[in-house]
């Protein structure tokens, strides 16, 4: 099975976007150590499904002008 390093790489560097997003100061202020993890794996989860969903729209708006 072979990887696909360049799309491994794009989501490396979307998990460390969002990564940086939820773990300002302000954030950490609010959680407690395992609190802030969980609270990070789901803000990854949702922030990860909602780049997906506004991929997915804007193909279907590129193929409908097209």
């Amino acid at each position: 099975m072979r990887k696909d390093y360049k799309a491994y790489s794009g989501v490396q560097f979307l998990l460390a976007k969002y990564r940086n997003i939820f773990g300002r100061p302000e954030k950490r202020k609010c959680y407690l150590g395992e609190d802030f993890r969980a609270s990070e794996r789901r803000f990854l989860k949702f922030a990860l499904e909602q780049r997906r969903i506004e991929l997915e729209e804007e193909l279907y708006q590129r193929k409908t002008i097209n």
